[in-house]
């Protein structure tokens, strides 16, 4: 059975592979070399690079505090949560980018990849699902919404790859993606007050 102490010297040594040489020079060769285990040992713990980059991104979405701020936002009213929510994810977005950017390239090439990144998007999107189904309880979405046409409609505005190509590709800036995104999204989904 593989150790849980080997798991996280992988995972740390993947995540400092990942943020040194940037994650398309992340091999589980040099994982592996760098955590002192045999590539073997990276395939008994996580089977191939998808897997390992989602296990990767998952544990930075702890360790990060990410979740724990997550669940703080969905604490407010629904409006504050909704905002929060999206805030917070603006904010650990950059950090995380890079994995993402993997996993789409590798999801692109179907087979492991794919479903690795399908997990992950899933994840988000479950997310997002909380934040949307809480406005339409409370009365707060716009009744033309239902909650899963709204949660679609949300993970698509937020979408890494629409962040990557508006900061990168279109030069703006990451502060003015989220606000302006943020405020198109509450004034397409609330009720009118």
């Amino acid at each position: 059975m593989p150790s849980t102490a080997t798991r996280e010297r992988l995972l740390d040594a993947a995540w400092a592979e990942a943020t040194e040489r940037g994650v398309d020079l992340l091999t589980l060769a040099r994982v592996a070399a760098r955590a002192g285990v045999s590539r073997q040992a990276v395939y008994l713990h996580f089977g191939n690079r998808s897997t390992l980059l989602v296990e990767m991104a998952r544990r930075i979405d702890y360790s990060s505090g990410f979740r724990q701020r997550l669940r703080a936002a969905r604490k407010h009213p629904p409006r504050t949560a909704f905002r929060r929510v999206l805030e917070e994810w603006y904010a650990y977005l950059p950090l995380i980018l890079p994995v993402h950017r993997a996993l789409e390239a590798a999801a692109l090439v179907g087979g492991e990849g794919a479903a690795a990144y399908a997990d992950r998007m899933q994840d988000w999107r479950d997310g997002l699902r909380i934040s949307a189904a809480a406005l339409a309880e409370s009365g707060e979405l716009a009744s033309r919404w239902t909650v899963d046409a709204a949660t679609d409609w949300v993970w698509a505005a937020v979408h890494p790859t629409t962040y990557h190509h508006l900061v990168n590709d279109c030069d703006w800036d990451s502060t003015e993606v989220a606000a302006t995104t943020i405020a198109t999204l509450e004034r397409e989904l609330y009720a009118a007050t």
